[in-house]
């Protein structure tokens, strides 16, 4: 039979052990809020929601409102998005999103209500840039924001 430790010493270390478990959980900060983490992801499915039914080979009116409409809301929620919160996944990743993600969308969102084909090139260019930066690091991001 196993020797029991006293009761007493049990009664103290108990509660001693709950409040430094409690304290280390306390000071860890998420990398991310829930919010921005939300509102990321959000931004990235709309507008890929939005870039996908434009790709569509069956563009009548309806269509095309709802793509734009997924666009905008993509831009909505990419305007709530803190660089500083995407700095703390990545130490590019604000720049890369605000820079070719966000600038991208809304040249190419543009372009379209102007009928400026240029400017709809240069979305693209910039889309094209934010791809493949996310084609390298989406994946580790999307795994630290799991952890979170």
């Amino acid at each position: 039979m196993k020797p029991q430790p006293p009761r007493r010493l049990l009664r103290w270390l108990l509660p001693l052990l709950l409040l430094a478990q409690l304290a280390a959980c306390s000071s860890e900060e998420p990398l991310i809020s829930d919010s921005q983490a939300y509102f990321f992801v959000e931004s990235l499915k709309q507008v890929e929601a939005g870039g996908r039914q434009l790709q569509s080979g069956n563009l009548d009116e309806a269509t095309l409102r709802a793509a734009l409409g997924s666009l905008d809301e993509g831009l909505r929620l990419a305007f709530q998005v803190e660089r500083e919160a995407l700095d703390r996944l990545d130490l590019r990743l604000g720049k890369n999103y605000q820079r070719y993600f966000i600038e991208g969308v809304e040249n190419y969102r543009l372009g379209i209500e102007a009928g400026d084909q240029a400017q709809q090139r240069e979305g693209l260019r910039r889309l094209a840039q934010w791809s493949e930066f996310w084609k390298q690091e989406g994946e580790a991001i999307m795994a630290r924001l799991q952890r979170r």
